[in-house]
């Protein structure tokens, strides 16, 4: 009886938050965030409190998501803890949206979709339930303009033959918008119009004449795109949807530059600002701010120009957008760093003695010419400072993916060891244990530099996590697999797992240098290589496996190339055979201390000059 009161409870969850209506549900409900929060507090019922959070977090997906990414991941934890994994689904998806719908973080967005997927897949869940984590990679991927993975998990979601009006229709011709197929969005958002002119404009949905206006922005219609970006924006105010109202004002504003109605464009990229202060669209304020920047640009009002510029810029950044940047910078060098400055003086005198015109005229040009330095010095530090940002984002994400703490194991000694060189990698270690005997240590290293490579490196561990205890070429045939299918452009990963269990380790490896194992016994090295490609190289690639005995004393070096290709100040390589005598050398220290002597020796052989590429090692030595 209590399971199927469970189940009846997790339905109709389901049924309230499950689709595009959450918020308006919401609406209609007492809501007491003081109540709710003491209700999480004094229920004994976990399914009870994740409920509660995600009504809570529900609330804020379409105004502030950075509040509700709080009340979600408070959800995510205690559904992790109790093993509540069809409310988990739920958290996944709702995670998913906010990032990628509302804060406009989409690898984030992409990361819990592919989550959510791989839980359905593990518990086994209905198709019911599935098409919920397909419409959030099919969401993702648009945003990311992968069109072929959009497509496909979109028509995952929505199978031809089940597709329904209001709901499906409702959300798919905003991804087809999205994938840039406006004669197809045009024809599902037709229906769900169509359904909805025959209920009163009061219970309406503001989020279907916004996708309206978008397509028709996109086909360049732009009177009708007005007109229906304004026909949502007192439905989005009856409903609490603020996402819309910010939506439509950020489609208002480029609609009306696009007709040079340059008052009406600033009006509504002032609403934009003045919102987004108190609710959440990334992507609609970078636009706002951009289109600002124009108008203002027009108007020949440089300042204020140059203000929506900057604005523009540091919002970029946070959204690790290059391209954007890039384009903001060339806006820069193109015009606002024309000069401001004009004479100021005018002749008083008719008459004047040629020296006094030619002193003006060099007061001028010392004038001219100094601010021209002045905007160079500032374009600059604006450079600057967006490559210091960039680097210190990418080394936050870097020490983000390693783990928090050793394993601590009675039969092996572990150690581990990173370090950034000043351009940051992807060099990335971890470990996973399986039911406290087998254990596999992971060594990688991303292709690339900066949040390019910090991306990668968060595809392969949200791949690995939760890992399987399967032999490690078969991990590295799925892992590279998750990789092809995300398509992340050239980036690739080289990768090496070796799995201990008693007596003995397997090894596996995706174009990785060698390992190198110490046998106590003869008190040799063997370096140990397996050729092949990095993840993300061709689909359906094989890796090979290797097995050895690992006996008490032995001892295991996995690593980056960092190390052994770095450069002395001639420019000659460290060098592997170097490498190897010296854990022959060592090899009867500890893992930390063997971590100290390499760490030494390569310091001494750098010379005090800076690696040009990260330095990773792991060391486990059976006790």
């Amino acid at each position: 009886m209590n399971a199927m009161k469970k189940y009846l409870f997790v339905f109709s969850f389901f049924m309230l938050v499950g689709t595009s209506l959450k918020a308006q549900l919401y609406s209609d409900l007492n809501f007491s965030l003081k109540d709710s929060l003491n209700l999480v507090a004094t229920t004994n019922s976990n399914s009870q409190k994740i409920y509660i959070l995600l009504n809570i977090g529900s609330r804020y997906m379409y105004s502030n998501g950075d509040t509700a990414i709080k009340y979600f991941i408070a959800a995510e934890r205690i559904a992790i803890d109790t093993k509540e994994n069809i409310l988990l689904l739920r958290v996944y998806s709702n995670i998913s949206e906010t990032y990628s719908g509302t804060i406009g973080n989409y690898p984030l967005g992409l990361h819990y979709a592919i989550e959510e997927l791989k839980l359905g897949i593990k518990i086994n869940v209905v198709d019911s339930l599935m098409r919920y984590a397909y419409f959030d990679l099919a969401l993702c991927y648009a945003f990311l303009q992968n069109k072929e993975l959009g497509l496909k998990y979109l028509i995952l979601s929505n199978p031809y033959p089940t597709r329904h009006i209001p709901f499906d229709g409702y959300t798919m011709p905003k991804v087809y918008y999205i994938l840039e197929m406006y004669d197809t969005a045009y024809y599902y958002n037709t229906q769900v119009l169509d359904y909805f002119n025959k209920r009163v404009y009061e219970k309406r949905w503001s989020g279907v004449y916004v996708v309206r206006g978008d397509i028709y922005r996109a086909l360049k219609k732009y009177d009708s795109a007005i007109i229906n970006y304004k026909l949502s924006i007192p439905l989005s105010f009856i409903s609490s949807l603020y996402k819309d109202y910010l939506e439509a004002a950020s489609g208002l504003t480029s609609s009306y530059a696009a007709l040079h109605q340059v008052d009406s464009a600033i009006y509504y990229g002032r609403q934009v600002i003045f919102y987004s202060d108190k609710f959440t669209f990334t992507e609609g304020l970078l636009n706002a701010y951009k289109v600002l920047y124009q108008m203002y640009k027009i108007k020949n009002n440089q300042d204020s120009a140059f203000k929506y510029l900057e604005k523009s810029q540091q919002l970029s950044e946070q959204l690790y957008s290059a391209s954007k940047i890039n384009e903001a910078q060339n806006l820069a060098l193109g015009e606002v760093t024309k000069s401001k400055e004009i004479s100021e003086q005018k002749a008083t005198q008719q008459k004047e003695l040629i020296f006094s015109i030619i002193l003006l005229l060099l007061i001028g040009i010392g004038i001219y010419l100094n601010g021209k330095r002045i905007q160079k010095n500032k374009s600059k530090r604006i450079e600057d400072d967006r490559k210091d940002s960039e680097l210190s984002a990418a080394r936050d994400l870097q020490q983000s993916m390693l783990p928090k703490q050793l394993p601590q194991r009675s039969d092996l000694n572990i150690a581990a060891f990173i370090r950034s060189s000043t351009e940051v990698g992807g060099d990335y270690y971890d470990f996973f244990e399986h039911k406290g005997t087998a254990l596999y240590s992971i060594c990688g290293d991303a292709t690339g530099h900066g949040v390019a490579s910090g991306m990668m490196v968060s595809v392969a561990k949200a791949g690995l996590n939760g890992i399987d205890a399967l032999p490690v070429n078969t991990i590295l045939h799925k892992l590279n697999n998750v990789v092809k299918n995300i398509d992340l452009g050239t980036l690739r990963m080289s990768l090496n797992i070796v799995q201990f269990k008693p007596g003995e380790f397997e090894y596996s490896s995706a174009a990785m240098p060698p390992i190198y194992h110490y046998v106590a016994a003869t008190k040799k090295v063997e370096e140990i290589l397996i050729p092949g490609l990095p993840l993300g190289g061709l689909r359906e690639e094989s890796f090979d496996i290797i097995k050895r005995n690992f006996n008490q004393g032995d001892l295991i070096v996995q690593l980056s190339d960092g190390l052994p290709e770095a450069p002395n100040i001639v420019g000659e390589m460290y060098d592997y055979e170097r490498l190897r005598q010296i854990i022959e050398k060592s090899g009867h220290l500890s893992a930390q201390e063997m971590i100290d002597v390499l760490i030494k020796s390569v310091d001494d052989w750098l010379q005090g000059q800076n690696n040009p590429d990260d330095i990773t090692i792991v060391v486990i030595k059976k006790k």
